[in-house]
């Protein structure tokens, strides 16, 4: 029996997806492309969720940072609306390759086989020399991760030495000479949660409509004391207040 041959031809192909093929193919420099993420995130925060800006009457967008960080590497995937543009600092730079060399320190976790899925991930792709648009996820939200990673270790170390004891009684109201360790908007809430040491070595925290101090910052505050809790990274006694006016911001103690 003679064999036929049979040509199948796809008349659905388009220049378009021949294109967007050619892109899932292109490889980017991972140390450049996380330095854009670090730019990203610099800049505009982290958020993983595409949201539209409810208070702005053009009902513009807030994109994620994998968008940002897409559309800056693949300028035709974005829509004409899109208008961003980020250009990454030397601090960019240099934190990106702070990332890559404190993730790489999962290397044994990678082969006790320890790490979660999306950490197993995280090393995978900061640990490899190039990158293309399936890494690009996994690397936007990697400055984030570090920077909660990085924080946390610091705020540790800091508030380690701090006195083992409660503030005063809960309702008193109370005048303190603070240094801050660490501040942070909170969206859920609207308002600002502050971390500090007092010059007694206590551990303080309270919640603020604006941001009151930044890290390493100090002040005298006065304050009522709100209740007796547990700091959730070290464990030990925190001292919550409210009702938070600042006294003097030129305070300096060593």
């Amino acid at each position: 029996m003679k064999s036929v041959k049979i040509f199948f031809f796809n008349i659905n192909k388009s220049p378009a997806m021949s294109n967007q093929t050619k892109i899932s193919d292109q490889k980017f420099p991972t140390k450049s492309v996380l330095a854009i993420a670090c730019c990203v995130y610099r800049q505009k925060g982290y958020t993983s969720t595409s949201t539209y800006l409810s208070e702005d009457p053009n009902g513009s967008q807030r994109w994620t940072n994998k968008d940002m960080v897409t559309y800056q590497l693949f300028p035709t995937l974005a829509n004409s609306g899109y208008l961003l543009h980020f250009n990454p600092t030397a601090e960019d730079q240099e934190q990106a390759d702070a990332i890559i060399k404190h993730f790489r320190r999962l290397t044994f976790g990678v082969i006790g086989d320890n790490l979660n899925d999306y950490m197993s991930r995280v090393f995978q792709v900061t640990q490899i020399e190039n990158v293309g648009l399936s890494d690009i996820g996994v690397l936007a939200s990697v400055p984030q991760v570090y920077d909660k990673e990085i924080t946390a270790k610091e705020i540790k170390e800091q508030i380690k030495d701090t006195v083992k004891e409660y503030l005063g009684k809960e309702g008193e109201t109370i005048t303190l000479s603070i240094r801050y360790i660490k501040t942070k908007f909170i969206p859920q809430l609207n308002c600002y949660s502050h971390e500090a040491i007092t010059d007694t070595n206590h551990l303080i925290s309270f919640l603020n409509k604006i941001e009151l101090g930044k890290a390493g910052t100090q002040q005298k505050i006065r304050a009522r004391i709100k209740k007796h809790t547990v700091n959730y990274l070290s464990k030990t006694p925190e001292t919550q207040l409210n009702y938070v006016k600042v006294v003097d911001n030129v305070l300096v103690w060593q």
